[in-house]
């Protein structure tokens, strides 16, 4: 990891060279605290535990009276929430590893991918909203998050909001400031 002091904040430059053009300026990278990373599958991994130890119950009430051939395969698919959970837990794990975020003096850019290297990038110019949150958990650690561009895909009650988050970052609101400029 080539890390870079800017300000006080740690830099990661050599995460960006794959894809930053030779005019182009990192200004600012950062990437997401762990905890903050691994709290985003943690309702899902909660509800998938309680499901799982519930479903193990029902295993063990039933016992041997119901035909296994019929028992198994039903429980394993009704166990779903529990793998579900799990399995992105262990999503969360692996991809750790490749998630950065950064500005440019035309983009932001997100980095993240599990096997392979994905970037997403938003140009400055088309950026038109950010907005800085802030939960109980990053406050206590002095770290936040930005919304950038927020949208909704679909119509009427199947709308779902659409986010660019860079979460659990250091100066929240030092990024701020700097890009709304």
């Amino acid at each position: 990891m080539a890390l870079v002091e800017y300000g006080g904040a740690k830099m990661y430059e050599r995460e960006f060279y794959d894809i930053l053009s030779s005019n182009e300026r990192l200004i600012w990278s950062d990437r997401p605290n762990k905890t903050i990373h691994l709290l985003k599958g943690l309702p899902m991994f909660v509800i998938g535990i309680i499901w799982g130890i519930i479903d193990i119950g029902i295993i063990l009430a039933i016992g041997g009276s119901a035909p296994l051939f019929f028992i198994g395969p039903f429980m394993i698919l009704h166990m779903m929430p529990l793998w579900i959970g799990v399995g992105n837990m262990i999503r969360l794990l692996l991809s750790y590893e490749n998630v950065y975020f950064a500005y440019t003096d035309k983009r932001v850019i997100i980095r993240s991918g599990i096997w392979g290297i994905d970037y997403k990038s938003i140009a400055l110019d088309s950026i038109t909203d950010i907005e800085v949150n802030v939960n109980p958990i990053e406050n206590s650690r002095n770290l936040g998050s930005l919304i950038i561009n927020d949208s909704y895909i679909g119509h009427g009650d199947n709308r779902r909001r659409v986010m660019n988050k860079l979460y659990g970052i250091s100066n929240p609101y030092e990024v701020y400031k700097n890009l709304k400029k």
